[in-house]
């Protein structure tokens, strides 16, 4: 019998398949697709480390995608096709095998492009990745939670209209503000942070990685946007990835089971193209795993959803590969896995069919279907 971390590393064994594009919108390399091809999404190999340092990672992101870019297809070099600048320089990057937003300039502003103003709902939630290339700890990214910055208007935004202010190891917001010795041990040079913004109707609550750093219950005003600003940047790069934007939010697993039978969420996030789990979904997942130890008789069928964006195989190989991905994280967190199976859609059932930007996004889901 394998052991969970074994178990997940089988399932995480393929290698880089033919020419496709994914359900995440991305083209495999390779040679072309044929008929009768199998055609296999990779997967990277399985550590447990990053996993067990998010045991209590509570964020849980909302359920309506507003705005996602993942720079998929976008030319290096090139202003992003999403975005608008209020100052300064901005370009798509090469980072690895992702692109990414280079803030070039010290002072550079950019906000979503959004078809309506005042967009940003009450309750909803915000994810992005920031890179510190350096631990000069004077450089930072400023998040504005407001529509433009030249309608920054403190009459509506009220305390909104204060940047939160992120650097490497801490997050700061008015006069209020948490630095982070375990952020600061693990080293703040040539980092990715993850941050997640949860907004709830006055209540903000701010992550950096795994740690709450910042819980203000009764924050004055309303917020209506997103503007993402670098400050005090040197000769070191500043950048910016994965932003993604969605209403709602929070840890209602429950109510949405009773009602529905099933809970939906965008909360189990993985790597473009391939079937591994990032860290960053331990909010959900330790939501799900709360959620089944208090109903021990209740048992789920994981159901993985990609988009329509490219080969329909591919698509559903991956989704596979992922709903098996998920159920394995979940047994490795103490979950029996006769409670569990795993099921691959695909494109096959999308929650929306228009040709809207984010009806995509939406499509790509885990669903938890009680059984």
């Amino acid at each position: 019998m394998h052991t969970p971390h074994i178990y997940l590393a089988l399932l995480l064994s393929a290698v880089l398949p033919a020419q496709a594009h994914s359900g995440n919108g991305i083209k495999a390399a390779g040679w072309p697709v044929t008929a009768g091809t199998t055609i296999t999404p990779p997967a990277y190999p399985f550590n447990p480390g990053p996993y067990a340092s998010w045991a209590r990672y509570d964020f849980v992101p909302g359920d309506s995608v507003l705005f996602e870019d993942n720079l998929i297809g976008e030319d290096k070099g090139e202003f992003p096709a999403h975005w608008h600048s209020a100052g300064g320089t901005v370009e798509v990057a090469p980072y690895g095998s992702e692109n990414v937003l280079e803030l070039v300039d010290n002072g550079t502003s950019i906000s979503p492009m959004m078809a309506t103003e005042n967009w940003l709902p009450e309750t909803s939630t915000i994810e992005m990745d920031l890179f510190f290339a350096t631990d000069n700890p004077k450089v930072a990214y400023e998040i504005y939670l407001t529509d433009d910055a030249g309608k920054n208007e403190k009459a509506v935004n009220g305390d909104f209209s204060e940047p939160l202010v992120i650097q490497a190891n801490s997050v700061h917001f008015k006069k209020e503000g948490t630095e982070s010795a375990e952020l600061a041990a693990a080293g703040v040079k040539e980092k990715w942070r993850h941050l997640a913004i949860a907004l709830n109707k006055g209540h903000l609550q701010v992550y950096l990685d795994q740690y709450c750093l910042l819980d203000m219950p009764q924050v004055k005003g309303k917020p209506s946007g997103l503007k993402i600003q670098v400050k005090n940047r040197t000769d070191a790069e500043t950048m910016v990835k994965q932003v993604f934007i969605a209403s709602g939010g929070g840890n209602h697993l429950d109510d949405e089971l009773a009602t529905s039978g099933k809970v939906v969420t965008q909360g189990i996030k993985f790597i473009p193209n391939y079937a591994n789990v990032l860290p960053a979904s331990m909010g959900t997942l330790n939501a799900i795993v709360k959620l089944m130890q208090e109903q021990p008789n209740l048992k789920f069928s994981i159901e993985s959803h990609t988009d329509s964006n490219g080969d329909n195989r591919f698509n559903m190989t991956l989704s596979q590969k992922r709903a098996e991905a998920t159920k394995a994280l979940l047994v490795n967190l103490g979950i029996a896995p006769e409670r569990l199976s795993a099921r691959g859609w695909g494109e096959t059932k999308p929650l929306n069919t228009s040709n809207a930007s984010q009806a995509q996004p939406n499509n790509r889901r885990t669903e938890f279907v009680r059984q």
